[in-house]
């Protein structure tokens, strides 16, 4: 990685632009770099110098930048950058990838560059583009590998040995009828394993697994996951190959989806970096912050109930940090791992008790390490027993609170329309805050002849 001093480097680019550098300034001083890095250049310049800098790129590194480049910087380019360069790129990308780089862009916009592109290529794009977001349709490919059932084994390989070099994989090959009906399947293993007089129609199998257009990309997920494939054959209603869905389009997908989910369970949302303003940025989260603060205020109000217990045993207020820590990421693991079933399938609303009961047996497992485990510390830091148990029961409760709470409240999300990945890290947070520290405080304060 060549970047360990970003910063300087868009300095010097942005100083080369101002004086008016040439194409082969920016080619030497960006030479050797990898898509990845190049995109990441590309991202912290401005609009102006870094359409500059993308036009002096390698096709092959530009045409893999402008793919990792974050959405701004992508639109920005394709509207842009010589659209010569942008029709060259595009036509050097599988179609489905490039149906997703130019997905963004307005009617007009989009049109504009459809309409420099080579008329199959477009033609191509289009029909992408017809099928909704994350469907199987909007992510396929048309280069695969077909065969007919009456070839032998011999000829497979040698048709297979002259295919262009565009087919997406030949890992699979597709048996397909005179009418373009999906009939069968081969592994290419299968084929090279077996005498070459055989036809394909006697090892072909003929339960094919196979999606719709309109299948959701996580439903393609779970099947290629379940089933181990490398690609899925997308049908029409009547059986009609259309195309194949990749496993490397499917990781990108679920990258893209783990991350936004990431982001929401911060109580913010994955694009809104890339697509809104600082102003729109800030509406959107401060409803979900500002609620945190409300529930918050109740904890502040918890811990002044108890002021005189605090007084008394001043060691307490060093342990209310720890436990609240430690019970808080308890339930964001509880409530991402439900998030995650809800969205993959796994996990449904029907079934929540089956959920909650694994959740509280996983945590009473947690929290009775965490509880021992810190209870032994208190007691040991505080020379009395009664500290060590106020604290580590104090610990065990929470962390099972916490676990509950993680669990529920996805599964409330859910059921009231809401996003589980939008409310349940923030409001987890601050419920786990209140109850945890209202039963730390009440059980020391019961037990306060014992902390004396």
């Amino acid at each position: 990685m060549r970047l360990t001093n970003l910063d300087s480097l868009v300095e010097e680019l942005t100083a080369a632009y101002e004086a008016g550098a040439g194409t082969e300034t920016y080619r030497s001083m960006l030479e050797g770099f990898t898509a990845v890095e190049a995109a990441r250049v590309l991202d912290e310049l401005e609009p102006e110098a870094a359409c500059k800098v993308f036009e002096s790129l390698p096709i092959i590194v530009a045409a893999d930048a402008l793919g990792e480049a974050g959405a701004d910087t992508r639109n920005s380019l394709l509207r842009n950058a010589n659209r010569s360069l942008i029709c060259q790129i595009l036509d050097e990308l599988p179609m489905d990838d490039a149906a997703m780089l130019v997905a963004e862009l307005r009617p007009h916009e989009l049109e504009s560059i459809l309409g420099s592109l080579p008329a199959v290529d477009a033609r191509e794009v289009r029909e992408l583009l017809a099928y909704p977001e994350n469907t199987a349709g909007r992510m396929m490919t048309e280069k695969f590998a077909a065969i007919r059932r009456e070839m032998t084994v011999g000829q497979t390989l040698a048709y297979v040995g002259t295919m262009p070099e565009d087919i997406e994989t030949v890992h699979d090959l597709y048996v397909l009828s005179a009418d373009g009906h999906l009939i069968g399947v081969c592994s290419l293993r299968q084929v090279v394993t077996t005498d070459a007089s055989t036809l394909i129609g006697e090892i072909m199998q003929t339960d094919v697994v196979s999606v719709t257009g309109l299948t959701p990309a996580r439903d393609v997920a779970n099947l290629i996951s379940e089933h181990d494939f490398l690609a899925l054959p997308v049908v029409d209603g009547g059986n009609r190959m259309l195309g194949i869905v990749t496993v490397d389009d499917i990781i990108d997908f679920l990258t893209e989806e783990f991350e936004e989910m990431y982001m929401r369970l911060a109580g913010t949302d994955a694009e809104e970096l890339d697509r809104k303003s600082p102003t729109q940025i800030a509406k959107l989260r401060l409803p979900w912050i500002l609620a945190t603060m409300t529930i918050e205020l109740f904890a502040g109000m918890v811990i002044h109930a108890f002021d005189q217990t605090l007084t008394k045993v001043i060691l307490l207020a060093s342990f209310m940090p720890i436990i609240s820590a430690i019970s808080g990421n308890t339930g964001l693991q509880s409530a991402a791992i439900i998030i995650r079933g809800l969205s993959t399938g796994h996990v449904n609303l029907d079934r929540w008790r089956h959920a909650l009961s694994r959740q509280i047996h996983t945590t009473a497992l947690i929290g009775a390490a965490c509880g021992l485990t810190l209870g032994l510390v208190g007691g040991i830091w505080d020379k009395t027993i009664g500290f060590g148990i106020v604290v580590g029961i104090g610990m065990f409760a929470a962390v099972n609170i916490a676990g509950v709470v993680g669990t529920l409240i996805p599964f409330l999300s859910k059921r009231m329309g809401f996003d589980p990945a939008l409310t349940a890290g923030p409001f987890e947070t601050a419920f786990q805050d209140v109850i945890g520290i209202s039963i730390f405080l009440g059980l020391a304060t019961l037990m306060l002849p014992l902390l004396r």
